[in-house]
């Protein structure tokens, strides 16, 4: 694009790590599409990674910068960086994440950009050991940065935005909720072929799907799948996606003497030929933003059972999308998927609402409208 094009245009650039996919990223590739379709915004990207999420930003038309944060130290990627940001005479920075925080904040004042704008993806998750110090630490100096220095803090989820008022200060926090682009959601398969894709047969078969991490609870997951055991004859289970606890989980099922019945099937990149697989999506977590899979699920046909925490309550409501548990207990959300199991047409009317709602809330181009329309209010 030449400098003529370009004239009049917002320069945006947005900064991630990209070392994984999962929702976080699946919400910057959605929003980073979205935009670069924008008459009125020229898009870049810094990521410290190359990746799936550098490669879906080439492809949407945005100019990439790739800086390993495997190779250089924070001080390098900074330097690095300030080139690419006044080359592409950058009036405002939009960051993902903690590191890419304090990176977008240092560049912001070595190279005099104006703007800059966060979102929050989730709220912290817990680490222990050296990890959990050095993360308490760049918290501390993100919660500070943030409320000193940033323009505006995106909360994803209306949940969240009360949470971060109190860290970031109310006058910084803006609601604008994760959103689908539902033209690229979609299976060719039947619900009957993509179970037997999988290797399930035609029977009732119940998944989660996500980082098998400590925050996505997937023991709690494990004892469900052992509830349900007892509760519906000939059933079976999927976990999809990878993380530092796969291998403890995999031993948990085996102790629960699950290993016939739990499928662990790691990171797929046909995760809607998964999901419509399955006959009920369950979502434990602890806590969530708003799940990008649980919008892609309900999109699908795929009926939903999940914890009543953060954007989970937002998305399934009381009961109108989904059925949404407040409980971590096994036995209660076990009964929740016997129910949709034993009763399909309620299902069926729940994705029926969900995707209205999808189509009037959680909209990709609703997401990038009003993340635009913040640009244009912090920049003037």
């Amino acid at each position: 694009m030449t400098l003529e094009e370009n004239a009049g245009k917002l320069s945006v650039c947005h900064i991630a790590s990209g070392d994984s996919w999962a929702g976080a990223e699946a919400q910057v590739a959605s929003t980073v599409r979205m935009l670069a379709r924008r008459s009125d915004i020229s898009l870049s990207a810094i990521v410290l990674n190359e990746g799936r999420l550098a490669s879906e930003m080439r492809q949407a038309g945005v100019a990439v910068k790739v800086i390993p944060e495997d190779r250089y130290g924070f001080l390098k990627i900074v330097t690095e960086a300030s080139g690419f940001i006044r080359e592409q005479e950058v009036n405002l920075l939009h960051s993902h994440r903690y590191k890419e925080n304090c990176i977008a904040q240092s560049l912001a004042l070595c190279c005099g950009v104006g703007a800059v704008v966060r979102t929050q993806h989730g709220m912290p998750e817990p680490f222990v050991g050296w990890r959990g110090v050095r993360h308490s630490l760049t918290q501390r100096f993100d919660s500070w940065s943030g409320r000193h220095l940033a323009g505006a803090i995106i909360s994803v989820s209306s949940e969240m935005a009360p949470l971060l008022a109190r860290r970031y200060g109310e006058d910084k926090v803006f609601t604008i909720r994760n959103g689908i682009d539902t033209a690229g959601i979609a299976s060719p398969l039947s619900r009957e072929e993509a179970k037997c894709r999988l290797g399930c047969g035609q029977k009732p078969l119940i998944g989660i799907v996500g980082r098998l991490e400590p925050i996505k609870r997937v023991d709690l997951f494990l004892e469900v799948v052992h509830e349900l055991t007892l509760r519906v004859p000939d059933i079976e289970f999927v976990v999809a996606g990878d993380g530092s606890l796969r291998e403890s989980l995999i031993a948990c099922a085996c102790h629960k003497g699950l290993e016939a019945r739990v499928h662990f099937l790691g990171y797929r990149k046909d995760i809607h030929d998964v999901l419509r697989a399955l006959d009920v999506l369950v979502m434990c977590s602890d806590h969530e933003g708003l799940p990008m899979v649980l919008l892609e699920a309900l999109w699908l046909g795929v009926p939903v059972v999940g914890r009543a925490v953060g954007g989970i309550r937002e998305v399934l409501g009381e009961n109108r999308n989904g059925l949404c548990v407040d409980s971590s207990d096994a036995e209660a959300l076990a009964a929740a998927c016997e129910r949709l199991l034993r009763d399909p047409l309620l299902g069926e009317d729940l994705c029926r609402s969900a995707r209205q709602a999808i189509e009037g809330d959680f909209s990709a181009e609703g997401n990038a409208a009003a993340v635009a329309e913040l640009y244009r209010r912090l920049t003037g």
